[in-house]
C-alpha cells in the first residue's frame, strides 16, 4: 500500500491523518479498531481491519522515515 492510498482510506473513515499529531493519529486508530475489528461482528471487517491495519503501518513508516532524517543533526548537537 501505498501512502496515498493510506491517506484516502482514512479519509473515507473519517480521518485527516495529515492535520493530527502522532498522539491524536493513534487514537484514531485505536476508536477504528474498535469499530471494526472483526471482534465486534461488523460484516466483511476481516479485509477493512487489514487495510486499516496496512494503512497505519505505510503512515507510521512514513512519520518516522522523515523523523529519522532530523534525527542525526539532533544527535549531534546533544554529542557536542
Amino acid at each position: 500500500m501505498r501512502l496515498q492510498e493510506a491517506l484516502m482510506l482514512f479519509h473515507r473513515l473519517g480521518i485527516d491523518v495529515q492535520s493530527l499529531e502522532a498522539r491524536e493519529f493513534f487514537a484514531a486508530y485505536c476508536r477504528l479498531a474498535k469499530r471494526y475489528h472483526p471482534d465486534v461482528g461488523y460484516e466483511a471487517s476481516n479485509e477493512l481491519m487489514a487495510n486499516i491495519n496496512a494503512a497505519r503501518a505505510v503512515v507510521l513508516a512514513t512519520y518516522y522515515r522523515g523523523k529519522a532524517r532530523h534525527e542525526p543533526a539532533r544527535r549531534e548537537r546533544v554529542d557536542a
